[in-house]
């Protein structure tokens, strides 16, 4: 295995203990414990300091751990420490990995097309589910057809796709990950290029409601990022106007597609009566958390339902039903721990691009992804808070960040391999 697969390879695990629920027929404790394993001794052949962001980062989170063993007892250890080994495995993969971004572009690119090898028959009425149903993998969901490398989920749900990942709406959750990762890279034509066409297609077969309103705010970045918007007359007057004309089309769109607009209304009118299905539902579930992190705003709840057990008895099923990767963040970390994510979010895209358009652009696609799914439960998406290392061939910088001076250089030297 060239040292290239080899990165490549460690980019996949970390994506598949991110979204394959296949891998926890392993148990997820060996899956993540295995996995942290293998980046340590990786980091004891390849020594790096980690940077002061790095460990602040980490750090600002075992404090809150700490805080939530020394509040709550013995009861929240087990949890606790599973997070701080996905934050670990999280900003290992990014230092370690050179190039981190690119290469999850990458291996999301091949995991689309591998995606599409099966979607595509099963669109054109082959029962591949049936005919592939003796290597199916156990899952708890009985009704699920996984067979490692492709999930075909429910039956209801054969016209949606979910590549490996444990349902639509995280595929496209991932996918726009990676999307992200091309437009922030500051690329002209990055959404046009073969690896975008085909991320951006795999997408509209997820049919996900949030993975098509967090493409909605990455076409305005990308338009906002291109070349033809760099001038002022442009970027504050013909800009403008575009978004004016872009969110009308869209909106359009949004009332005639049932799983867009028809879907948002009935989420909301069912949050507002407050019926029994409410709280497994998007909006509902926003509702259902706010009541926990007004209770417990500033550090929240530690990472285990366990301490919410004794006054709501279905907090586990609800979670494990639905669940708000926002609130549900906040619920257990408090606001402290959200705006240390988002701030060190934001830092970490600054330093790549030079540029806080990109930084804010960022924020609002992953808290709109966030509304969809528990991206935070998972070494992914936690990974954003940490700088990656960049060569110069990797991801170059917009023009806004290369006319930055030198001195912005000398304090990236410090991430640099």
């Amino acid at each position: 295995m060239t040292i290239n697969r080899f990165y490549l390879f460690l980019t996949f695990l970390v994506i598949a203990i991110s979204g394959n629920p296949a891998m926890n027929v392993l148990g997820k404790e060996t899956v993540y414990i295995g996995t942290l394993v293998i980046f340590m001794v990786l980091w004891w052949f390849k020594p790096l300091k980690l940077s002061r962001q790095d460990e602040l980062a980490f750090g600002l989170f075992a404090l809150i751990v700490l805080t939530h063993v020394l509040s709550f007892g013995s009861l929240v250890i087990a949890a606790s420490l599973g997070f701080l080994i996905k934050l670990g495995i999280a900003l290992l993969a990014a230092r370690l990995i050179p190039e981190f971004p690119r290469r999850y572009v990458s291996v999301m690119y091949v995991l689309a097309c591998l995606s599409l090898v099966f979607y595509i028959p099963v669109q054109l009425g082959i029962d591949l589910a049936g005919i592939l149903s003796p290597i199916r993998i156990p899952l708890a969901n009985i009704e699920v057809i996984h067979i490692g490398i492709h999930n075909f989920h429910v039956p209801d749900e054969s016209g949606r796709n979910c590549g490996m990942f444990w349902e639509p709406g995280a595929f496209a959750g991932y996918l726009i990950l990676a999307l992200f990762f091309l437009v922030r890279g500051g690329q002209n034509k990055a959404m046009l290029s073969k690896q975008g066409l085909v991320l951006i297609a795999t997408l509209l077969t997820t049919q996900s409601t949030t993975g098509y309103l967090a493409f909605m705010v990455l076409v305005v970045f990308y338009a906002f990022n291109a070349g033809w918007a760099r001038s002022v007359a442009v970027k504050w007057v013909v800009f403008p106007l575009f978004l004016v004309l872009f969110m009308s089309v869209e909106l359009a769109i949004f009332s005639q597609v049932s799983f867009l607009g028809e879907k948002i209304n009935a989420q909301i009118e069912s949050a507002v009566a407050r019926d029994d299905t409410s709280r497994i539902n998007r909006v509902g579930n926003i509702l259902y958390d706010l009541k926990w992190i007004a209770d417990k705003p500033v550090l929240g709840w530690s990472a285990t339902p366990e301490m919410r057990l004794s006054i709501d008895a279905e907090v586990a099923d609800l979670i494990a039903g639905q669940g708000n990767g926002l609130t549900g963040f906040t619920v257990r970390f408090g606001l402290v721990g959200l705006f240390i994510f988002i701030g060190f979010f934001a830092n970490s895209t600054r330093r790549i691009t030079g540029s806080m358009s990109a930084s804010l652009f960022g924020i609002v696609i992953v808290c709109v992804l966030l509304n969809g799914e528990q991206f935070m439960n998972f070494p992914m998406f936690l990974s954003l808070m940490f700088v990656p290392q960049i060569k110069s061939k990797s991801l170059p910088v917009s023009p806004v960040a290369v006319s930055r001076k030198s001195s912005f250089v000398g304090r990236r030297s410090g991430y640099r391999t």
